[in-house]
């Protein structure tokens, strides 16, 4: 795989793992959203944390490995947690329990970081992430697919190595 989805996929788990992981420690730092404490456990941590961080840090950890498709699903699941990011809070009151948990205190500006933090900026920069990779793989053909004679991999090989790909364009 390139060195640019590796890179995207590094950064997807770093922000996928912040995304799962917040609210359960943000708290222990004085970043909280509501007035819950730390390690808290709670429907709308798992569902609009949890559920979609740990889809797209699993998105980031396809995007490391070498095997395109698998590179492919994985910008893919990034694409998806950080959509659910962005939109889970907005549906939550669908299926929430009354928990409390999506009340922000303090000031408006604690309220605009904690939202940025928890879900809308989170969410962006994992879907943003996905759709960057996503585009570089669709970028990437194989040589052969150009009108050009692919050096062949190893026998029996499913897919085509980084060696025997071209950028398009």
């Amino acid at each position: 795989m390139t060195a640019r989805v590796r890179a995207v996929g590094i950064a997807v788990v770093l922000v996928g793992a912040w995304g799962a992981l917040i609210p359960f420690v943000g708290p222990l730092f004085g970043y909280r959203m509501g007035n819950v404490t730390a390690w808290t456990w709670s429907e709308s941590h798992a569902t609009l944390h949890l559920v979609p961080g740990v889809v797209a840090l699993v998105g980031g950890v396809l995007m490391l490995g070498a095997a395109r498709r698998r590179a492919r699903l994985g910008a893919v699941l990034a694409l998806l947690g950080g959509a659910w990011f962005i939109l889970g809070p907005t549906f939550h009151p669908a299926w929430a329990s009354g928990d409390g948990m999506m009340m922000m205190g303090g000031s408006v500006w604690s309220g605009i970081a904690s939202s940025l933090g928890y879900h809308y900026g989170t969410g962006v920069v994992i879907a943003a992430l996905g759709a960057y990779a996503l585009g570089v793989l669709a970028s990437v053909t194989p040589v052969a697919a150009r009108g050009m004679t692919a050096v062949p991999s190893s026998a029996g090989a499913a897919e085509p190595t980084d060696q025997e790909y071209a950028r398009v364009g």
